[in-house]
């Protein structure tokens, strides 16, 4: 993963994934901007346009089940 996501990140997309209508609007944003992006000659547009949204709807289902870290059961010990 080139961007890891912290627990403060995977909380704030939590509480994003309560506004349920502000996430169908960003679902449909994405996959409109994916389906009508320009792509070279050489480039399979049906293809391309699946791979896309394969891609944005597995991105929002991980928004679905994303739950921050637990801090439960860990405990801090002087190492020194």
């Amino acid at each position: 993963m080139i961007f890891p996501l912290m627990s403060d990140d995977k909380g704030q997309l939590k509480r994003l994934n309560d506004n349920k209508p502000l996430v169908f609007a960003l679902k449909k944003l994405f996959l409109n901007c994916a389906t009508k992006s320009k792509l070279p000659p050489d480039v399979n547009v049906m293809a391309a346009e699946r791979i896309a949204i394969d891609i944005i709807q597995d991105a929002f289902h991980q928004l679905d089940v994303i739950q921050p870290d637990s801090r439960e059961g860990s405990k801090e010990t002087n190492l020194v």
